[in-house]
């Protein structure tokens, strides 16, 4: 990756965000936002090249204006939609060197072997190899073998596998929009990066980033990233919910939803207030308190759904760190303490920190962000330790012609 620049571009069903980061600091400091309502993209996938590319060109460009800056960045986009799957897999590979520990190569051997072992369908791939768990030799959990002694270092991986095509399709609406992807994401890992601290993913803690037309659930345990899956439910499902039942189009449910909208009938007050029909000429009285109760059955599928999933995924753990909230749907008023109420669980709303993205909508790209820098450091100690081995390699030729 190179300069000094790393763009996070999340294309969602509802808004595409852009935010760019200026790394010349070490770490990434976001410089410029662009939010613009999204076009060809449903339930978190491109439907529409043309339409999406121009809703990604428009947001990127809002984000270098904002920024005052021109030229490129390195980046890097999130991958979304109900395709998003989880898988474990494992394997046990011989520590090269035992009695010297555990190298870095023998943990790349160990999550090569391990994804060797599974046969994905066709036309699916692995988008990230997260690692779970290691043990070496008869010693369990052990959460960082690096430098360790033993024979046999075995390791529990976990698979992010998505389809193919629509990430193909992705990267193709991004270079429609005169961008070329470094790498990419899966958008509820990006926002999980951008809103979980370090002391809830040892904790343990469910994340639920509840976009317009999906909701991410993730799934976090001693540090690692036990599990992931995209539902196909989110914020334009109550819209339409509340389009349906109060015979309103849905640009006034929306509306509704946003300024006077409660997750919790409960906690909504009694407060009447009239909707005009859509041809203008009829008005009749509804309260606040009957929004609430559209939206709260809504709301309650969706968190029953992730409740589901995770009970599905053999995660036996009892979230310490309770539940967090992300994502644009988390703006909905009292939806902190009908979730936490629900699942029984702590909950809390999170955004990213920093004043130009401290809203859930902008979560994934600011991951997405943060993602990019830790690649750009990544290569840059790469770098630095191609050097010193090309030094060592030229000091020994020195020494063969001194000595040979």
């Amino acid at each position: 990756m190179e300069g000094s620049l790393v763009l996070g571009i999340d294309s969602g069903s509802a808004n595409t965000v852009a935010v760019l980061a200026d790394l010349a600091g070490g770490e990434p400091q976001v410089i410029g936002v662009g939010l613009v309502p999204s076009a060809g993209v449903r339930r978190g996938m491109v439907v529409d090249l043309a339409a999406a590319s121009e809703s990604i060109r428009a947001a990127v460009s809002q984000a270098f204006e904002m920024a005052g800056r021109i030229g490129s960045a390195a980046v890097v986009a999130s991958i979304g939609g109900t395709h998003i799957q989880s898988l474990i897999c494992s394997a046990d590979v011989a520590v090269h060197r035992p009695s010297l520990g555990v190298t870095p190569e023998d943990v790349r051997r160990a999550l090569d072997d391990s994804v060797a072992k599974v046969t994905l369908p066709t036309g699916r791939e692995v988008i990230h190899v997260v690692p779970r768990a290691y043990r070496l030799d008869r010693a369990e959990g052990v959460p960082n073998p690096i430098g360790l002694a033993g024979r046999w270092l075995g390791v529990e991986a976990h698979l992010i596998t998505g389809d193919a095509l629509p990430r193909q399709n992705s990267l193709e609406a991004i270079g429609r929009a005169g961008l070329q992807v470094a790498d990419f994401q899966a958008g509820i890992r990006a926002a999980s990066e951008a809103v979980l601290t370090r002391a809830e993913r040892e904790a343990g803690v469910l994340l639920l980033d509840i976009g317009a037309g999906t909701t991410g659930v993730a799934v976090y345990d001693q540090g690692h990233l036990w599990h992931v899956s995209i539902l196909p439910l989110g914020g334009e499902h109550i819209t339409a919910d509340l389009a349906a039942l109060l015979s309103i189009p849905v640009s006034s449910s929306e509306s509704l939803k946003l300024e006077r909208g409660w997750a919790a009938a409960e906690l909504a007050p009694d407060t009447g207030f009239e909707l005009t029909s859509p041809s203008g000429q009829k008005a009749r009285e509804v309260t606040d308190k009957q929004v609430a109760e559209i939206i709260e059955s809504r709301v309650l599928e969706i968190l029953q759904l992730a409740a589901a999933q995770v009970k599905r995924s053999g995660y036996a753990g009892l979230f310490p760190a309770g539940l967090v909230l992300t994502g644009g749907s988390a703006r909905l008023r009292g939806l902190a303490a009908l979730a936490g109420d629900s699942l029984g669980l702590q909950a809390r709303v999170s955004c990213p920190e920093g004043p130009l993205v401290g809203s859930p909508e902008y979560a994934t790209a600011v991951g997405l962000v943060q993602w990019g820098a830790r690649l750009a450091q990544d290569e840059a100690a790469a770098a630095v330790e191609t050097a010193k081995q090309n030094q060592w390699g030229r000091m020994k030729n020195w020494l063969r012609s001194l000595f040979g």
